[in-house]
């Protein structure tokens, strides 16, 4: 895996640092039941890396909203565990007013990284507040109109993925009528296996590739 030294500015405090980037992301077209990109083991994860934080205020935020410098910068972005920055980001943002769907997303970030660092019990209670900013923005219209259904569908396997069981099937049995096909088709595979307090990962298919 290939990572780029990439200056950049704080947008919050002004201050130029460097940050470690992957330059060139890959899209698979492979996803799991939680509709991150699966890589089956040939390459790494690319999420703790579209984080990025402040080694002199401590802002976290996604990569994209620092803006590249051609300066140079004596700082070096902070060697912090990818799914705090992530943690650290969702709390500014809930602090700040910030939008539920982004908010949504970092806590979905979080959950991943805390995954890849086996750090199980903070995945699920990430996931928990990663299904709540999913279904507030669902109805403070932040949410992007294009990604109502995948959004409907993942905070389903959210509730599943941290353990809520019970509230998965509940949740699905009132939302799968008006799912798309692929989705509804998933959601009656991840309802299944919410029956069987199973939290296992799974591969995102759709009944048209049967």
């Amino acid at each position: 895996m290939f990572l780029a030294t990439i200056p950049v500015r704080c947008h919050t405090c002004g201050i130029k640092f460097n940050s470690r980037q992957l330059p060139v992301i890959t899209d698979t077209g492979i996803r799991n039941s939680e509709l991150r990109q699966d890589f089956e083991g040939l390459a790494e994860q690319f999420e703790p890396y579209v984080i990025c934080t402040c080694p002199s205020c401590g802002k976290a935020d996604w990569f994209l909203n620092f803006q590249v410098t051609q300066e140079v910068a004596v700082l070096n972005q902070p060697n912090t565990t990818p799914h705090l920055q992530y943690r650290a980001a969702a709390l500014a943002a809930e602090k700040n007013g910030g939008e539920f769907y982004n908010i949504g997303l970092f806590y979905l970030h979080a959950a991943w990284c805390a995954d890849d660092a086996r750090a199980y019990p903070q995945a699920r209670e990430y996931r928990k507040f990663a299904a709540d900013a999913f279904s507030k923005s669902l109805m403070d219209i932040s949410c992007p109109e294009e990604l109502r259904s995948s959004t409907e569908y993942l905070i389903g396997e959210l509730y599943r993925k941290a353990g809520e069981f019970e509230k998965c099937k509940a949740y699905f049995s009132q939302i799968i009528g008006r799912l798309p096909a692929s989705y509804a088709y998933m959601a009656r595979k991840v309802t299944k296996l919410a029956t069987m307090s199973n939290m296992d990962s799974i591969r995102f298919e759709s009944d048209r590739l049967r």
